[in-house]
């Protein structure tokens, strides 16, 4: 019965002109719609309407949703399409534990600190994107037009050589980077996360990211009454790709060794350093989740200020970059130079 299910939930999927994920900033808006929509009394079906509205070009997949739900469809299940598998996962937990007004809101504002986060990114970068663009244009103009006509005029009868020393340094490094975010990037994502967290600079911010979403959803399954044991089994039935899977599967594994569970949450880089004296404490379950609320909080708000110490940083570095480039291409472009005005 269940995979007859599944089989018609993917011909329904098909019935679409085009499947394409949501973009971060649409997910972000209304995930955001519909959490206040439900906060003030509205069905999920009828907030779903509500942004038919709303949402003019993602009309088509907002009606397909709203037929899914109508259907007898999960909000995990419809929404599936459009979202990545860890958006997913957490709606899944959320409406399970009968907590899915508030995952919203946390889905909601974890995907605008992420939107907000590249729009900052990209207005940095403009300007020095801008002085590389006329920087590469008046270096080529100087390559080609100037320095062979001053060649012409020494009339050395030799060639001009041209300087290959930056590309020893260059090339490589790039290759290097190339190969380095491939190997990574074909990891499980588990394995991802925690190379990613020990990396300088990036990596501080991606253990308070995904600190935070542990955190959330830790809070979701325990709010909705569920112990540590009970959270381990219910992570093992998401998708083999997401990460609260594979993590759950370690944590199982090392804790049915006999392993203690602050031990346990300790291998793991990425995960709040605080989960282990919460799990020491032996609170009761209300007082855990109390706790679990603030820290949650308390992690947002360090996300947010990682990312403000990050945006403080791209510009001098960006800046810091383009000087080393310019240096590097007078001396390529200036010294061969010289030695040619030398035979005049």
């Amino acid at each position: 019965m269940q995979e007859e299910a599944v089989k018609f939930q993917n011909q329904s999927i098909s019935d679409l002109a085009e499947v394409k994920p949501w973009s971060i900033t649409i997910q972000a808006r209304i995930f955001r719609t519909i959490s206040d929509l439900l906060l003030v009394g509205f069905s999920v079906r009828h907030a779903v309407q509500f942004c038919e509205v709303l949402y003019k070009q993602q009309l088509a997949d907002l009606r397909w949703i709203n037929t899914q739900l109508h259907a007898g469809y999960t909000v995990s299940q419809t929404f599936e399409p459009f979202v990545d598998d860890q958006i997913g996962l957490q709606l899944q937990l959320a409406e399970e534990h009968g907590q899915l007004t508030q995952s919203l809101g946390q889905v909601s504002r974890l995907l605008q600190t992420a939107h907000q986060r590249h729009q900052k990114i990209k207005r940095l970068l403009q300007y020095p994107l801008i002085l590389v663009v006329i920087l590469a244009v008046i270096i080529t103009g100087m390559k080609l037009v100037i320095l062979p006509q001053i060649e012409l005029l020494a009339d050395t009868g030799r060639a001009h050589s041209t300087n290959w020393w930056w590309s020893i340094v260059i090339v490589p490094l790039i290759l290097l980077s190339i190969c380095a975010y491939q190997a990574i990037k074909q990891q499980p994502i588990l394995k991802r996360v925690e190379q990613t967290a020990r990396i300088p600079i990036i990596g501080p911010i991606v253990q308070a990211y995904y600190g935070y979403y542990f955190l959330a959803t830790l809070t979701i399954m325990f709010e909705g009454g569920l112990g540590f044991q009970e959270i381990l089994l219910t992570l093992r039935k998401a998708k083999t790709t997401t990460l609260l899977y594979q993590l759950g599967g370690k944590l199982e594994t090392a804790l049915a060794a006999g392993q203690p569970l602050p031990e346990v949450l300790a291998q793991f880089y990425f995960l709040p350093n605080e989960l282990q004296m919460l799990f020491q404490s032996g609170k009761s379950q209300s007082n855990l989740v109390k706790e679990l609320t603030a820290l949650t909080e308390l992690y947002y708000q360090r996300l947010t200020n990682r990312l403000e110490t990050m945006m403080t940083w791209i510009q001098p570095l960006s800046f810091v970059l383009i000087g080393g480039v310019i240096i590097g291409a007078y001396a390529s472009l200036f010294l061969p130079m010289y030695h040619t005005i030398g035979g005049l």
